[in-house]
């Protein structure tokens, strides 16, 4: 079954949160109030999604521009938070798609003592992305992809008394098991309303024992990433043959050189 046929969309997001609610097959029309307070309560229940466990943001890799002759930082949109844990690194690619150099996170402080070394490494703060030196006349041109936890995206809606198109009722939900956020925007929208409030414990306890399930899906069913040995840049190669050898496609942190 290709992916397209597993998407997801606001309207059908929409329609299961009336479903829950109701009991009923019912529909609002996306032009009236309704439609939108529930499209509002379907972002909200995202953005609270993301933050729980380790979808805390969801992990991607980002391009965050091309490289220049003599830059050594460039900035990080307010939406992403660079990723820095276990083997992650900032990469350099080509037109190709091909990673022409990896750049290792070393932590903040300790960037400028890699200043003179020809290997590069990078770090982070909230608004920047760090190179240790400036950057070689063979290192420009290429595109910066920085692994990252960015935010949900969100349902975007039209402006009051605009028309409300397909391509808008088409927005995917933005996770990989919608029915969670489905059942956090179903609790959110009936703490809202007097009627619905009694059924407020019910509808959290459903969202957190489907949240308690994806949860041990999550930890149970995925490899364990890989670990570094070394947690600092080191000379020289411990294992004897070159990482351009080695069947990873890219060195670890007991295999790079500086």
């Amino acid at each position: 079954m290709s992916n397209k046929e597993l998407v997801f969309t606001l309207e059908d997001a929409v329609a299961e949160v009336l479903g829950t609610l109701t009991g009923l097959d019912l529909e609002y029309l996306p032009e009236h109030d309704r439609f939108k307070a529930t499209a509002r309560a379907l972002n909200r229940a995202l953005r609270a999604v993301a933050l729980e466990h380790e979808w805390s943001y969801f992990s991607d890799v980002v391009s965050l521009g091309t490289t220049a002759l003599g830059t050594r930082y460039w900035a990080v949109p307010s939406n992403l938070r660079v990723r820095a844990v276990n083997d992650d690194a900032v990469r350099l690619v080509d037109e190709n798609g091909w990673v022409v150099v990896w750049a290792y996170f070393l932590p903040r402080d300790a960037l400028h003592k890699y200043v003179s070394r020809s290997g590069l490494w990078a770090s982070a703060t909230r608004e920047r992305l760090y190179f240790s030196r400036t950057l070689h006349p063979s290192e420009v041109g290429l595109d910066i992809q920085v692994p990252c936890m960015r935010e949900p995206k969100m349902f975007r809606l039209p402006k009051d008394g605009q028309e409300v198109s397909q391509k808008v009722l088409s927005q995917p939900v933005d996770f990989d098991y919608p029915d969670l956020v489905v059942a956090k925007a179903a609790q959110l929208i009936a703490e809202t309303d007097p009627v619905m409030q009694p059924r407020v414990q019910t509808l959290e306890a459903q969202y957190k024992d489907l949240m308690y399930q994806l949860i041990e899906r999550d930890d149970r069913m995925t490899d364990s990433p890989y670990l570094n040995e070394f947690q600092v840049p080191i000379r020289g190669n411990l294992q004897g043959f070159s990482y351009q050898q080695h069947p990873h496609g890219h060195p670890h942190s007991d295999e790079r050189f500086s």
